[in-house]
């Protein structure tokens, strides 16, 4: 498999939040969009399953009417340029498509590229955003997007999960207390992040009072006007990907992480370990979340790290927040094979990225206390390409595949 364009960190455009990550939004859009994502959307989609087919036949064609009256108004144009792919995500499925001979052009709105993109199938355009996935599997019945939907029905099938407990706008803050206790119980560690939204934004981890649990409210608050608060697992993040029902690439990714010797201060630790940092591996950031995140452990940067003592920086994993990365799918216990595949199966989608927290990939799924996070419906498969370690898989292949194979 030839090996695609590498990614490299977007910039902002001057625009900056540290708990965005290297993913910065408008936070006033956020929040406004996600009461609209989990009030309407959620009871739009509990609506959807009971329209007529030649209605949603209807709906299909709107994408491609949209576009081609805005073209012919010169509003829209369509580009050949593969250089202009809005996402790495996007790149890949665009370059296993001229690898297979197949004619994909990307919408350029007013100048301004955008993540959808037409392709010729079959002497027709096919418009999707990002992956080309058939509608039939994009009429989902919930939004699988949502955490805590998504918590509920893998509960209901028995698929790990960390326990939970759902933050509402109109409510959390008068019974932060009464939530507080009700998840700490039994010395539990907590998470609070937005319910809706990816790329680990306004996400805190590793609280353990009633005072970080009221901060990492604030703090998630910011962007989505509903949160869940949920267990904190042990271990590493992992990213599960299924085309068709099968796993296709398994990933895992590591915070920086420092061990200390005694001697030197966290400062220092971070300072050496950028010094010798790998290839391909960016600097750790500096920023009010590390800051925040050193705290939650008792730490100040200007503290000694004790001798043998392991401190994580980030909930971020990767190599773009100075961590590491690893596709290990050939490595992954036979184990949590059947259980990823049923989780895809209970929320029949075509494609999907299971995120988990998983000590140890490795060993047998029973033998330790792991979980299902999140999904993702649009899942960046660009992760399974530029691991750190590893044999990249040809996900952008088995999703075309997938497409012509799928049944009609």
């Amino acid at each position: 498999m030839n090996e695609p364009s590498k990614p490299e960190i977007k910039k902002s455009g001057g625009f900056s939040c540290s708990y965005c990550g290297d993913a910065p939004i408008n936070h006033l859009l956020s929040f406004l969009e996600s009461i609209f994502s989990v009030t309407l959307d959620n009871h739009a989609k509990k609506f959807f399953k009971y329209v007529p087919r030649f209605v949603k036949d209807f709906v299909d064609l709107v994408p491609e009417f949209l576009f081609r009256t805005l073209a012919f108004f010169k509003l829209v144009e369509f580009s050949p340029f593969i250089d202009k792919a809005y996402t790495f995500r996007s790149r890949i499925i665009w370059e296993e498509a001229k690898r297979r001979g197949i004619v994909m052009e990307q919408v350029i709105f007013r100048s301004r590229p955008l993540d959808y993109y037409r392709a010729i199938l079959n002497g027709k355009f096919f418009y999707f955003e990002s992956i080309p996935i058939q509608s039939e599997f994009l009429d989902t019945a919930q939004n699988w997007d949502d955490k805590v939907i998504l918590k509920g029905e893998l509960k209901k099938h028995h698929i790990p999960i960390p326990d939970y407990c759902e933050l509402s706008f109109f409510g959390f803050k008068k019974n932060t207390e009464k939530i507080f206790s009700k998840l700490a119980r039994y010395n539990k560690t907590l998470i609070v992040k937005p319910r809706v939204g990816s790329r680990g934004r306004h996400t805190i981890t590793n609280i353990h009072t009633l005072e970080q649990f009221q901060a990492g409210i604030n703090v998630a608050g910011e962007i989505c006007s509903y949160l869940i608060a949920e267990e904190y697992l042990s271990g590493s993040v992992c990213r599960a990907t299924l085309v068709s029902g099968m796993l296709a690439g398994f990933y895992r990714g590591q915070a920086p992480t420092l061990v200390g010797d005694g001697h030197q201060t966290i400062q220092e630790l971070i300072d050496k370990k950028d010094k010798k940092r790998r290839n391909r591996v960016e600097p750790i950031r500096l920023g009010q979340e590390l800051h925040d995140h050193v705290g939650r452990f008792g730490f100040k940067l200007q503290d000694i790290l004790g001798a043998g003592v392991t401190l994580p920086l980030s909930h971020r994993i990767g190599r773009l927040f100075g961590g590491e990365t690893e596709e290990m799918i050939d490595n992954l216990h036979p184990s949590f094979v059947p259980i990823f595949e049923r989780a895809a199966k209970v929320l029949d989608l075509s494609v999907v990225g299971f995120d988990a927290i998983i000590p140890d990939p490795t060993k047998e799924a029973s033998s330790q206390k792991w979980g299902i996070i999140e999904c993702n419906t649009l899942p960046f498969i660009d992760l399974h390409y530029f691991a750190l370690k590893g044999k990249p898989r040809n996900i952008a292949g088995m999703i075309w595949d997938n497409f012509f194979n799928a049944p009609r």
